[in-house]
């Protein structure tokens, strides 16, 4: 009952919170401890992973939630207060507590006998919303969530790359991967196809360096933030119509039609209880009852089916307007950048994708897709970005990213 009703059920709040002295259930930020929340969703944000940011915290002598915790109360720190986790940065980053959110029933027994916990699907999970303040604002939660999902191993050498996990090969669709040596100079790290082993993979090699996919991403990316900044009312106007002609439409019908649904699963619930009565009261037989209930009950579960794929249809709709706000929002934050930075990459590019090299016409040139959030690929005057020879050059022609 206390779960269904939104309270808290943990007993200890997450680091960055403490407990309203007046109210038990009520969460207060812990400003001091806040801080070092924000900071490692920035550390994400900038392409550290959880090992690299507790790393980090170690060197930079961040005291642990349980070395800060003790130190609050007045107790004797523990053995090495500075001595961070990657588990403990990963928890962190996947709390959506920290959106001023409470999820509920995370965690389940087996049985009653257990007292052994597992987690829950998230569908099995309850999520009330602005129960306290927040600490990381949505936009950054989200951007932090969709670079976990692209996780990926720090190669052996240590080094990381800002395009990990955004790279993916035109023919086959597989990830690119990060290629470096300690041997290797700045210029001479580079992306193959993960499918690709010599001779004996499924594709080709689709070998990128390193240097020239962030000349070439960063060149275009000026272009797209200056076109879109000067003429940003054209610039929405287009992608609306782009992207949503069709499904404003079927959106629009969606809001009609699921009134009408819920209105008849509301009404086959009166039903139902109608021919139970007549049932009791003996105004109908009970095969005809269950006759009934069966054919009732049967099409409640086709509506309610409906009218799930129905609203998952108006939020598709509503969130695409979402994201090409949000998307606005990141542009206005950058004003001819100098450098490419995790950050910037995170906040304006989907994925990029890397076709095969041609050699055709006698010099090796390689087609560049990049997609950016909500608006997919952007043409500018019909300006083409195309690799150059490998080896760190860069043309453009006209036509390609």
């Amino acid at each position: 009952m206390k779960g269904e009703s939104g309270r808290h059920l943990t007993t200890n709040p997450p680091f960055g919170y403490l407990k309203d002295e007046q109210d038990k259930d009520k969460w207060l930020i812990d400003e001091e401890a806040a801080k070092t929340v924000r900071y490692i969703f920035k550390l994400c944000c900038d392409g550290f992973g959880p090992t690299q940011i507790a790393n980090r915290l170690r060197w930079e002598q961040v005291l642990t939630p349980t070395a800060y915790k003790a130190q609050q109360r007045g107790e004797l720190l523990p053995e090495r207060p500075f001595q961070w986790a990657q588990k403990t940065v990963s928890g962190i980053l996947d709390k959506v507590e920290y959106l001023g959110h409470t999820e509920n029933f995370k965690t389940a027994s087996k049985n009653y006998r257990s007292k052994k916990r597992v987690k829950t699907a998230k569908e099995e999970r309850k999520l009330f919303r602005d129960t306290h303040p927040a600490i990381v604002d949505e936009h950054t939660f989200q951007v932090v969530q969709e670079i976990r999902s692209h996780r990926h191993r720090p190669t052996a050498t240590g080094k990381v790359s800002i395009f990990s996990g955004k790279v993916f090969c035109a023919d086959c669709g597989a990830k690119l991967q990060y290629n470096t040596a300690n041997s290797f100079s700045s210029n001479q790290d580079f992306f193959n196809c993960g499918n690709y082993r010599s001779n004996t993979g499924t594709c080709t090699a689709h070998f990128i360096r390193v240097v020239t996919l962030e000349k070439i991403v960063l060149a275009h990316m000026k272009r797209v933030l200056a076109y879109v900044q000067q003429f940003e009312t054209a610039f929405v106007k287009r992608e609306m119509e782009k992207a949503n002609l069709k499904r404003q439409t079927s959106v629009e019908k969606a809001k009609l039609d699921i009134v009408t649904l819920k209105r008849r699963d509301e009404d086959l619930d009166v039903l139902f209880k109608r021919i139970y009565e007549d049932m009791v009261a003996g105004r109908l037989s009970p095969e005809r009852f269950d006759k009934l209930s069966t054919q009732y009950e049967e099409e409640q579960k086709q509506v309610r089916q409906v009218i799930g794929e129905l609203q998952s249809l108006i939020d598709d709709g509503e969130q695409e307007v979402h994201d090409l706000r949000q998307f606005l929002k990141s542009v206005r934050k950058y004003t001819d950048p100098e450098k490419l930075t995790a950050e910037m990459l995170n906040e304006l590019v989907d994925k990029i994708i890397v076709h095969a090299p041609d050699k055709s016409s006698g010099h090796r040139r390689q087609k560049i897709e990049i997609y950016y959030k909500a608006a997919g690929i952007i043409d500018i005057a019909d300006d083409l970005c195309e690799a150059g020879d490998g080896r760190g050059q860069w043309r453009k022609e006209r036509k390609t990213a």
